[in-house]
């Protein structure tokens, strides 16, 4: 007779030849598939190894992807099977690669393109030449093969035997409670084909986002490699042509001219500025009179006046042709403008700040639900109504307040009220009570409850046991967050004065208009210099609540 304890050996050992079998048939498609015509527009056989030698590398994988799985069937047949799914995952990720491929880009082997006469169709380049993909029926027999052999890859380890869950066994002789463990693998969950099912299906998923997400935005390292040429150039400059030489000398001669027609210009304005136009000459009159004072103000300028004009056209000029970020701006004249209009900008964000953290600390503790348990007590009817109603209430606003970037809310209220630094103020304000809101009621939410009951016991009122249970514990969550966000709202300020919000960022917007990139370098070597100083001190004032 056939001894019962062998039959448990007896069934893994042909769940692990069912798996293989599974598997090794996986792999076999996969790699036939290669080989066989995976489009037939108009007569024209496209086969698996020409796209993946025509663009899509990636389509070699599957079939390396499969040995894999198949060897690791092989030698660790006990690990757990959605580990042994992966290659296949993966596989059919790759898969999944050449249809995000076609669908967002352009160009390549395979697209889907659109044209006059046509709707949005599929079409494939032989030899240089389009043709047109028209529908199922020109599909071949190789895409179907891959996909068949793909699922084999992921569905040949759940022919295993399943673990029938956690057991807990005494270990003899050694004093051990009946209810101990003897190793990690007896506190796994049970081990089922719907739970290995779910986490492939998740991992699948997980990937086919980042897949399409990657495809859809045009992430390409190879596109850094290739502009890097043009990276040097945006920050150290670039070579001046002859074509650049030949402007700058003809800036260079005609600077002392250029000076005198601008200051004629100026005095022509400031002549007839009160002048009926009436009884002002006319046009020509006006052109030779202009020109009568540029000659006579260009008469008039010394060598010296117009080789120090010279010497700062050739520098303007030279700087426009080159470009570049380096070497930064060092006159201290313009440097010290930068630095005022810095601490405009810390202003801006200590504002924006504080108001926020004013508002935030109230406002959460409408928005968790243990101090408002304690605002509004009882288990009745109304109660439970007016603590969802504000929950849901307060939390929809807060996320109304942060659902739109400062940036956006500095255009608002730069048309409303203007041009300057309030404008800025009431855009961070408005963002930051938002984010601040959230993360304080969340705050809240995690303190011990032992110590607001303890206090509650007393008979201590409500106002007492927030200021004197609730706001110690939260008090160095508070305090961490609220110093990140004053960081962060430095950086953001600097930012919104490109709307016209004040601070730095409006000096860095009209030089940057100007091509003047080294002081726009010059100011932000001042400002990562100002954001690391407030880092120390905030780091220090951290440390005294934390």
């Amino acid at each position: 007779m056939n001894n019962p304890s062998d039959l448990p050996r007896r069934f893994t050992s042909s769940a692990i030849q069912a798996e293989s079998l599974v598997l090794g048939a996986g792999v076999f498609l996969t790699l036939i598939s290669l080989f066989l015509p995976w489009f037939d527009p108009e007569s024209t056989s496209v086969r698996g190894w020409f796209l993946a030698l025509n663009g899509y590398p990636f389509l070699l994988a599957p079939p390396f992807l499969g040995a894999f799985a198949f060897a690791l069937s092989s030698r660790e047949p006990k690990t757990r099977p959605v580990a042994r799914m992966l290659p296949g995952v993966l596989g059919l990720l790759c898969f999944f690669l050449l249809f995000c491929m076609v669908v967002n880009y352009d160009t390549g082997t395979l697209a889907l393109v659109s044209a006059k006469n046509l709707a949005h169709h599929l079409q494939v380049l032989v030899d240089g030449e389009p043709r047109v993909i028209s529908g199922l029926g020109d599909t071949g027999s190789g895409i179907y093969l891959i996909l068949l052999g793909l699922f084999l890859l992921i569905l040949g380890p759940l022919m295993q035997r399943w673990k029938q869950g956690p057991t807990r066994r005494t270990a003899r002789g050694q004093g051990c409670r009946p209810d101990q463990v003897q190793s990690l693998e007896e506190l796994q969950a049970p081990s089922t084909p719907a739970r290995e099912i779910r986490q492939a299906l998740g991992i699948f998923l997980a990937g086919a986002v980042l897949i399409f997400t990657y495809t859809w935005c045009g992430m390409s390292p190879a596109k850094l490699w290739e502009n890097r040429g043009n990276a040097r150039e945006y920050l150290f400059g670039r070579d001046l042509s002859q074509a650049d030489i030949d402007y700058i000398e003809e800036q260079v001669t005609r600077a002392a001219e250029i000076e005198a027609q601008g200051r004629a210009r100026e005095f022509m304005d400031n002549k007839y500025r009160s002048v009926p136009i009436e009884e002002q000459p006319g046009l020509e009159a006006k052109m030779k009179e202009n020109e009568a004072m540029a000659a006579k103000f260009l008469a008039e300028m010394t060598p010296e006046e117009k080789k120090r004009l010279a010497d700062r056209a050739r520098k303007y000029s030279l700087q426009e042709k080159e470009g570049g970020y380096f070497p930064p701006e060092t006159a201290w004249t313009r440097i010290r403008g930068y630095i005022v209009a810095l601490l405009e900008t810390v202003a801006i964000a200590i504002w924006g700040t504080l108001l926020a953290i004013v508002c935030a600390v109230p406002v959460s503790l409408f928005a968790a639900k243990n101090t408002l348990r304690l605002i509004v007590p009882g288990e009745g009817r109304l109660s439970r109504f007016i603590r969802w109603f504000s929950i849901f209430f307060v939390r929809r606003f807060l996320d109304a307040c942060r659902g739109f970037n400062e940036f956006v809310m500095a255009l608002i209220f730069v048309a409303v009220i203007g041009l300057g630094p309030y404008a800025g103020i009431l855009a961070l304000w408005i963002h930051t009570f938002g984010i601040l809101g959230k993360v304080f009621s969340e705050q809240i939410e995690a303190i011990d409850p032992g110590q607001v009951e303890a206090l509650s016991s007393t008979g201590a009122a409500v106002d007492q046991t927030i200021a004197f249970s609730v706001i110690p514990q939260v008090m160095p969550g508070l305090v961490s967050y609220s110093l990140l966000r004053f960081e962060s709202n430095v950086r953001s300020a600097a930012v919104l004065g490109f709307v016209g919000a004040g601070g730095i960022g409006f000096l860095i917007f009209d030089k940057l208009n100007g091509y003047l990139f080294r002081e726009v370098c010059t100011m932000m070597i001042i400002i990562i210099m100002a954001v690391g100083i407030i880092d120390y001190l905030c780091g220090k004032l951290r440390a005294r609540f934390i």
